[in-house]
């Protein structure tokens, strides 16, 4: 019988899986695209379709599609099968007597909770008409899973222990508080909107006050919990992931019924922050998608404040960031309602940040001065972390323009402003670069043995195999050959396919190999010349001449050696 993950594959190519989340681009036979785990400019992620591999040099990692699961989606590989089964639409066999592990039954523990709040919905007719007189269809209420918890003490947690989960893990999963008389539902006389993570598993619940319960907070939140992370989470953007892509930028709102009616309107690429400003983390699985993300945040005061920290950040990653501006005191939910193609015309003549803040600035009718001041306080720090110099070029010049002083001025001030070292102002590609630090003679090793892995795979090798084999033994001896041989097939599948990727053109492999013996010869004589010297020194300590006289002339000799090779490197 076949496994799930023989039936996984066979369903899914490492291509859907992979541009489900990043955009890749055809180059030959491969794909490529900008590392997702890095912020770089040049692409250098590579995925073959062919090996149903990828690899990142950017950050040195590379596996299969289940292991770009786990590493985007930061899940085990369990978390990664059910993720990619659901997908396949490949049904996971039951395993008798295997053990869940706790995170297996927190998810277990919310998805009943799911169940138990849809079921309460749909015997309150009040509820159901509250959510309808907002906007939402009966289809997008199913879709988004939305329920509603009882004003009763107990209603979730005496269900939740009918179906034998235990206190301490349904407390775990943020569902129950104690007191001294027990335990009681955290969530009361509420509208539920479940929070799912990327993979679509609800893992923390929003709650709308509705009725009676004596915490009267229009909105609460679960806490923090194992499967919980606020910063991680986007609402929405699991159901927003496809579209993000297709259309090439993000719309982000603030809250919840914001998402929904927006997506229900056709504006699938809407994903929500819970009224927080964006952090690093939200902004990178926003960056995997499209680097175009429009902010569409209320236009009050604390509205213009989030966007101004949301832009910072992401301007910082290197993304394009726009403002929709909405009418004050209305809220996209709102705008969907009354007029849904205002709320199309809204998006369509977003600014970006810079042009968005010169605007609000010059609306707050200051003098000449305090309005110089304000740009000067507002606006250039969004230059200064403008990572494309022609970006920032152009804005300084939109900015002198605006306030009437020369470009130079302001390009001082940017200057100065980046040079302060603020976090995230001018990321660098090669702060990600080596992110598993190696030897240089390990990364001669692995790269020469990639080559012999990869040349072993092909009916008609580009290089005589048994005279590498025999060129790398006598560099590293037997030993340690056997031992860069004997690894696991996926570690060897890997080495191949980066030896693959580094030598495109088969008519130079000859060369590089060479180049490589020479360079892994001088890393291993340069470490025997280094255990020389030191026993050198020992033998000098203990007044052995004679075994000091043979290490001195072994010293010199791999010297030599050692020279010779840097000058055939150098012609």
């Amino acid at each position: 019988m076949r496994s799930a993950v023989e039936q996984i594959k066979e369903k899914l190519s490492i291509i859907d899986v992979v541009s489900s989340y990043i955009k890749l681009e055809k180059a030959g036979k491969y794909h490529k695209a900008k590392s997702p785990f890095s912020n770089e400019k040049t692409a250098s992620f590579y995925v073959s379709p062919d090996r149903g591999l990828f690899y990142c040099f950017s950050t040195n990692q590379g596996g299969d599609m289940f292991t770009f699961v786990e590493k985007l989606e930061g899940v085990d590989f369990q978390g990664a099968l059910r993720i990619l089964a659901d997908r396949a639409g490949v049904v996971l066999a039951h395993e008798p007597g295997r053990n869940k592990n706790e995170n297996e039954k927190l998810y277990q523990i919310v998805a009943d909770a799911t169940k138990h709040f849809e079921s309460n919905l749909k015997g309150n007719a009040e509820a159901l008409a509250y959510l309808k007189k907002r906007g939402l269809t009966e289809k997008s209420i199913t879709l988004f899973r939305i329920g509603y918890a009882r004003n009763e003490w107990r209603d979730l947690y005496d269900a939740l222990k009918i179906t034998g989960h235990s206190d301490a893990l349904i407390e775990k999963a943020g569902l129950i508080k104690k007191t001294e008389k027990g335990y009681y539902d955290r969530f009361r006389g509420r509208i539920i909107f479940p929070i799912r993570d990327s993979a679509g598993r609800t893992v923390a619940f929003s709650a709308r006050h509705f009725e009676g319960s004596e915490d009267s907070a229009k909105y609460i939140n679960s806490p923090e919990t194992p499967l919980y992370h606020k910063s991680r989470i986007l609402f929405g953007y699991d159901s927003a992931k496809s579209a993000i892509g297709k259309y090439d930028f993000s719309i982000v709102v603030e809250g919840q019924m914001d998402v929904l009616l927006s997506q229900q309107a056709g504006f699938l690429n809407t994903v929500a922050i819970s009224g927080t400003a964006l952090t690093e983390e939200q902004l990178t699985l926003l960056k995997r998608l499209s680097n175009n993300v429009v902010l569409a945040l209320d236009a009050d005061r604390a509205g213009v404040a989030s966007a101004g920290k949301s832009a910072a950040l992401a301007l910082s990653l290197g993304m394009d960031v726009k403002v929709a501006r909405l009418p004050l005191g209305v809220d996209p939910a709102d705008l969907i309602l009354t007029d849904k193609e205002a709320w199309r015309a809204a998006l369509r003549e977003s600014v970006h940040i810079v042009d968005f803040y010169l605007a609000y600035l010059a609306e707050l009718n200051l003098d000449d001065r305090t309005y110089k001041r304000r740009v000067e306080e507002y606006v250039l720090p969004f230059l200064a972390r403008i990572t494309s110099m022609i970006d920032r070029e152009h804005f300084i010049t939109v900015v002198a323009k605006r306030i009437g002083v020369p470009e130079e001025s302001v390009r001082t001030e940017v200057s100065r402003i980046a040079a302060l070292g603020e976090r995230g102002v001018v990321p660098r590609d090669d702060q990600y670069r080596n992110a598993r630090p190696v030897s240089r003679r390990k990364r001669l090793e692995e790269a020469l043995m990639g080559i012999l892995f990869w040349q072993e795979s092909l009916k008609d090798p580009h290089i005589n195999i048994a005279e590498l084999t025999k060129s790398i033994v006598g560099i590293t001896g037997e030993e340690r050959f056997n031992k860069l041989k004997d690894i696991p097939n996926e570690e060897s599948q890997e080495l191949s396919f980066r030896a693959e990727l580094y030598i495109q053109d088969e008519g130079k492999i000859e060369r590089e190999v060479d180049e490589l013996l020479r360079g892994l010869a001088k890393e291993y004589m340069k470490a025997r010349r280094q255990w020389v010297n030191e026993e050198h020194r020992k033998a000098e300590s203990s007044g052995d001449s004679k075994r000091a006289q043979a290490l001195q002339k072994e010293s010199s000799e791999l010297s030599k050696r050692i020279q010779q090779l840097e000058e055939s490197e150098v012609k």
